[in-house]
């Protein structure tokens, strides 16, 4: 059922015990929730799509809005499968009408361009009333990624929490880090929401095994909120990473291409790699020897591009020390 507006658009606090369907729309941007309300407990929200190139989280949702309707359910569970409807539609990372970036985009201000008015509706409407917050991604069209949970650093309650959560996802490693601004975790940081993001493999497409590690994480997640009934796990051993420097996970900014051209990749996902060892090579369109990308650091690949096609800039690998 849909569901009118009150004091935010909707207020999950006053929504009937049920399953529900709302559109958020504002200033010329929106977007579809479904939302299960439950007796009280936690007000869990998920979203994926932020990008609008990265399927496994939609895919994932979607599934579960499709089969999902729990007979004793603790709290409100709000699933956005789609965030970025302009960015999805365009198969893209960014939107189209103003190459906006979602995730470097919050809190948005409510006037701005298509994207920027997109993240201040979401904070505003839907972030304001979680209590915690799992946001989905992957390497999308142009990576492809040694997929892991990560959450931002910062001590305490909420760390300590969000640690726990990530733990859930325990067959994807664990990547910690401190404050980065813009991004949908930033928001969640400021009002001190437990919050984590998942990353899959992407490669433009949604692998099985990805699905069924992000299914049988969200199980592990509710049951660890008191959503539901039953036990967590038993998990497994998760490798976790927890980095002092905030760009070491900033997948755009690491082995940039040298010149436009052709890449050429000569190392796997999940290869250990030493400093200075050859990583892949990028040909001129013009006459001229290849550009040699050696790794800046010792450590794991985790993101590869694998979209062939460069432009100077562009960020061919990341590397984690793991």
């Amino acid at each position: 059922m849909s569901v009118a507006a009150s004091k935010f658009q909707l207020s999950l606090a006053t929504l009937p015990t049920g399953f529900h369907h709302h559109r958020f729309e504002a200033n010329g941007v929106g977007f579809n929730a479904w939302i299960w309300r439950g007796g009280t407990g936690p007000v869990l929200l998920l979203n994926g799509g932020t990008h609008g190139d990265e399927y496994e989280g939609p895919t994932l949702l979607r599934q579960w809005i499709d089969n999902w309707r729990p007979t004793q359910l603790r709290g409100t569970i709000v699933m956005i499968p789609v965030l970025n409807e302009g960015a999805f539609f365009a198969g893209a990372r960014c939107h189209p009408f103003d190459s906006g970036n979602l995730a470097r985009a919050f809190p948005g201000v409510r006037d701005g361009t298509e994207t920027s008015r997109l993240a201040h509706l979401f904070e505003t409407e839907v972030l304001m009333q979680a209590t915690h917050y799992v946001d989905l991604h992957s390497g999308g069209n142009a990576y492809e990624l040694h997929p892991w949970v990560g959450y931002m650093t910062g001590g305490g309650r909420v760390e300590r929490e969000q640690r726990t959560l990530a733990a859930c996802f325990d067959r994807f490693w664990c990547w910690a880090g401190p404050f980065l601004p813009g991004r949908t975790l930033s928001s969640a940081h400021k009002r001190r929401i437990p919050a984590i993001y998942v990353e899959c493999r992407g490669a433009g497409g949604v692998r099985p095994a990805d699905l069924a590690v992000l299914d049988r994480g969200l199980h592990n997640l509710l049951r660890q909120l008191n959503c539901l009934d039953g036990p967590v796990g038993p998990l497994e051993k998760q490798r976790f990473r927890s980095s002092r420097d905030a760009e070491e996970a900033h997948l755009q900014v690491h082995h940039p291409a040298p010149h436009d051209g052709l890449f050429a990749c000569n190392i796997l996902l999940g290869d250990a790699v030493r400093q200075g060892q050859p990583l892949g090579l990028v040909w001129p369109l013009t006459p001229g020897e290849p550009a040699v990308i050696r790794a800046e650091r010792q450590g794991t690949v985790v993101a590869c591009r694998r979209q062939r096609s460069v432009r100077r800039g562009d960020a061919l690998f990341t590397l984690a020390p793991i």
